[in-house]
């Protein structure tokens, strides 16, 4: 056999056979010679600043184009400043493959040697390595089936030994295992739901990131039509229903003062593909008591993880929905608008976050957020992709920064970290070029990552590099009082934002002076 290559060579040539576009990386000793092969054999390298945006650039790319997504590290500080975005892919599901340079086997006095192994699983991620120049490859293609197929945040750790080690140039090319397909439901759990279904008089459908992933608002959307049922999201699911007139949007901390009212009158709660968690229920006052809650997901271990329920259902969303549809033509209900009305569809409308009442609290010194938001949201285009920071102003974005569709939203909360947002937003501006990328942001997480503002110059995220850097100058400062606020702190806030932000001054300057706060007054929650 000739032995033409490495094992790095040969396994950047399987990443892009097996459908690997762009690798998130930060180059070190350990991951240069995996990193170059993959450029060579045409993969895109974007050069992050720091390693946990890297991961965090990959995380929002994987979750829009669902794409095989490679991450790029080094080894030792390489992968433990890569871990909080790491982990916050894992928590998300993200089907992401992270390739980490390691020291020789045996080198454990090496400056660079950690147990990687313990480091990965501590935050969720599944641990996986090359271990010897003959295993490198089923190794390999062992962690993208598993990131792929199990949707699974994986590390993969690369020994440097293993990496340099000869590899017969003539080896056959490496294919993932058939696809399993959808996953179908007991045929008798969909007749006793649709038995349950065709009882309810006010059913709510309410769908997470399973339905995004499963590709199942079509579906839903019909089920929903077939039996007069509203529709709701969870804040993963954030863009489903996006132009239903009958959706409540998020359900939860993030709801609508409608959705709020809605949802708690439901007697019939259909969730597809998402979790329950105390954040979509708000602890579960968001449920009547007496009404009837089903949960299908692809996972059994789901069912009950954090209120009961009263129809588990495994199976795939789409599959489940497109299931019940064909039970409910069998047996004969008729379609029914169920609470859907005229009445209705006005009151969910006058009710959501951008028509109904609110008291502005703008001042000269301070803007309300809701009112600069709403500016925002009406100002800009409106196919666009939106990202958001973890902090307490992150309600703003979801409850009136409107996106097109499910994989046009980033939200960064499943491991509540701050400062993953302007990568999520390059991520996402990677993912969807052409089109405009917003990123909400507070001063702390905007600062804590804002070495890779630089990054998204050659990646012309249009909001990162232009719109929205100038929106996020103005930070803070602009937008919510200061502890103690100076006369100086004022005069600067106010211009700044003056400055920045001329069309939202003017939209917020020339408004009429009813219901504002005495000067002074600050903004509260």
């Amino acid at each position: 056999m000739r032995h033409a290559s490495t094992v790095s060579a040969g396994l950047a040539r399987d990443f892009a056979a097996l459908g690997a576009r762009r690798c998130f990386a930060l180059l070190g000793t350990a991951n240069f010679t995996i990193s170059q092969a993959l450029t060579e054999n045409g993969v895109e390298l974007i050069s992050a600043r720091h390693e946990c945006n890297a991961a965090s650039m990959a995380d929002a790319y994987a979750k829009a184009t669902g794409e095989l997504t490679l991450v790029s590290v080094h080894s030792g500080p390489g992968l433990t400043n890569a871990l909080t975005g790491i982990g916050e892919a894992a928590k998300s599901r993200t089907p992401l493959l992270v390739l980490a340079g390691d020291v020789p086997a045996g080198a454990v006095r090496s400056n660079f040697y950690i147990d990687q192994t313990a480091m990965v699983q501590a935050v969720g991620a599944v641990s996986e390595r090359i271990h010897t120049p003959q295993s490198a490859r089923h190794d390999t293609l062992r962690a993208v089936t598993r990131a792929i197929r199990d949707r699974r945040t994986v590390v993969l750790s690369l020994p440097l030994d293993v990496q340099a080690a000869p590899l017969p140039s003539n080896s056959p090319p490496l294919a993932l295992p058939p696809e399993p397909g959808r996953l179908h439901p007991d045929p008798a759990a969909v007749r006793r739901l649709a038995t349950a279904i065709a009882q309810a008089r006010r059913p709510l459908v309410l769908a997470g990131r399973g339905a995004v992933v499963s590709d199942a608002e079509a579906a839903l959307t019909a089920l929903a039509d077939r039996v007069g049922a509203l529709l709701a999201t969870s804040v993963c699911g954030h863009g489903l229903f996006a132009s239903s007139p009958w959706s409540l949007g998020i359900s939860g901390g993030f709801a609508s003062p409608i959705a709020d009212e809605l949802i708690v009158e439901s007697d019939l709660i259909l969730g597809f593909g998402l979790s329950f968690t105390p954040w979509t229920t708000k602890k579960g006052k968001l449920l009547a008591p007496e009404a009837v809650v089903a949960h299908v997901d692809i996972e059994a271990a789901q069912f009950g993880g954090h209120l009961p329920v009263d129809h588990a259902v495994q199976g795939d969303a789409r599959a489940t929905a497109e299931a019940l549809l064909v039970e409910l033509d069998r047996t004969g209900p008729p379609a029914r608008d169920g609470w859907r009305s005229e009445r209705l569809r006005e009151r969910i409308r006058a009710g959501d976050n951008h028509h109904s009442p609110y008291q502005d609290r703008s001042t000269d010194q301070f803007i309300d957020p809701r009112t600069l938001s709403k500016a925002v949201d009406a100002i800009l285009p409106a196919d666009r992709v939106v990202a958001c920071d973890s902090g307490h102003f992150q309600g703003w974005v979801p409850r009136y920064l409107r996106v097109p569709s499910a994989r046009a939203s980033c939200l960064s909360h499943s491991f509540q970290s701050v400062g993953l947002g302007l990568a999520s937003a390059i991520g996402l501006a990677v993912a969807n070029p052409g089109k405009l990328a917003l990123l909400g942001a507070g001063d702390g997480g905007f600062l804590m990552s804002i070495a890779d503002l630089e990054t998204g110059a050659p990646a012309r995220p249009a909001a990162v590099h232009s719109h929205l850097q100038r929106q996020l100058v103005c930070g803070r400062s602009a937008l919510f009082p200061p502890a103690r606020p100076s006369g100086r702190h004022r005069a600067i806030s106010r211009c700044r934002f003056r400055r920045n932000c001329p069309r939202l001054w003017r939209t917020r300057h020339h408004r009429p002076h009813a219901g504002r706060p005495r000067s002074g007054q600050g903004l509260g929650e």
